[in-house]
């Protein structure tokens, strides 16, 4: 219609980060972060647009990575999310004339080890004295499982294998096995006295060259999941690097390694100062207020937009 200008989707974007107790890789999942930031359902499925900022006045270093968008990463998170709703068949006919769960989203556990924390965001508001700051309020956010055995034990998908999860890459690598091809090389020919010109090395470098793939056919190392993005950092003779500019972030998982001391005065959590680790960033989109796009069909795949 002339003259309507349609109003610009708002969304919180950019949220301070507090560590988990714990050692080991620090991890963001940035739909999680929207979504408890905005009060709506952001999905895992997607490429974000994040960058991450340092915080504070403190000397400090973080070493920042995503995950490797590669070809096995995306088909084989493809594949477990076809598996996940396939499993669930039979107990969609059952729920058929019922309202199944609003807000059911298909997701994997983005920990390349299990020993690695989470950073979650906060809100803050004024105190008084200061600003206060309240972990952010998130009512379910569960990883996707399923159940594997008749007994109803359950695993989950993630970025690696244990007895309770199954290895998004190692499951799509087991549908990807090849064999040379041919299994054995061959001299023989048709005729092959009239045929002055050939030669048997020929024939053996037709069968032989090209007969295994560019690549390592019988593993895909699927723990070399990450790609460094940059490191943020402030030292002692004034040099730094604030941020790490913007930088395609696939299911929405940032890592980091290194630390943080800083203590921003003015954050209270009620019993003391608060120890930030980091600030992530969205960018601006048209996808519920922030730049986000498919990372699979989910619809496709049985999994909603």
């Amino acid at each position: 219609m002339i003259g309507v200008v349609m109003a610009k989707m708002n969304a919180v974007k950019k949220f301070l980060m507090q560590r988990t107790a714990g050692s080991g890789t620090t991890c963001v999942r940035v739909d999680r972060e929207l979504s408890g930031q905005n009060r709506r359902l952001y999905r895992q499925s997607r490429t974000y647009r994040v960058k991450a900022n340092l915080v504070g006045s403190s000397n400090m270093s973080l070493d920042v990575y995503k995950l490797r968008d590669s070809f096995m990463l995306q088909k084989g998170y493809s594949l477990a999310m076809q598996q996940w709703n396939k499993s669930y068949e039979e107990a969609k006919d059952v729920v058929k004339g019922n309202v199944r769960g609003r807000w059911r989203d298909f997701r994997i556990d983005i920990r390349p080890f299990i020993g690695d924390v989470f950073a979650n965001s906060v809100t803050l508001k004024a105190n008084g004295t200061g600003v206060t700051a309240t972990p952010v309020q998130v009512d379910e956010y569960a990883n996707s499982s399923t159940a594997y055995t008749t007994g109803g034990l359950f695993r989950d998908f993630g970025l690696r294998t244990d007895s309770n999860t199954f290895d998004i890459i190692a499951e799509y690598n087991k549908e990807g096995k090849v064999q040379p091809s041919p299994q054995s090389s061959t001299t023989e020919a048709a005729y092959v006295e009239l045929n002055a010109n050939l030669e048997d090395d020929e024939v053996l470098n037709l069968q032989g060259d090209g007969n295994l793939p560019p690549y390592d056919a019988d593993s895909t190392l699927p723990l070399e999941v990450l790609e460094y993005v940059g490191t943020i950092y402030r030292d002692a003779d004034g040099n730094t690097k604030s941020t790490t500019g913007y930088f395609d972030a696939p299911l929405g998982a940032v890592y980091f390694f290194g630390g943080s001391t800083n203590v921003p005065s003015i954050i209270d959590t009620g019993g003391g100062l608060a120890s930030f680790y980091c600030e992530i960033e969205v960018q601006a989109g048209d996808y519920k207020g922030v730049l986000a796009h498919p990372y699979v069909d989910a619809k496709k795949l049985g999994s909603g937009n």
